[in-house]
């Protein structure tokens, strides 16, 4: 799933309520494709850590990249 908007014409309240959206609906849709490949034994738990790891470090690192860039 792909979101489009345009952020230029979006207040800054507005694009960081889009954003949460965007991030969770990413993360949702993460887990439902996810979740029937650890079921039916095609990834590793290791790797599966390793990526979720990865992903929420990085979901995070947005989070603060944008709550900076909304607050100047």
């Amino acid at each position: 799933m792909v979101l489009h908007v345009n952020l230029k014409s979006m207040l800054t309240s507005q694009t960081w309520f889009y954003t949460k959206s965007h991030i969770r609906i990413l993360c949702h849709d993460i887990c439902i494709l996810t979740i029937p490949m650890v079921r039916t034994g095609l990834f590793g738990r290791r790797h599966i850590i390793e990526t979720f790891s990865d992903f929420s470090y990085s979901t995070r690192i947005a989070i603060h990249h944008y709550s900076l860039t909304f607050k100047q």
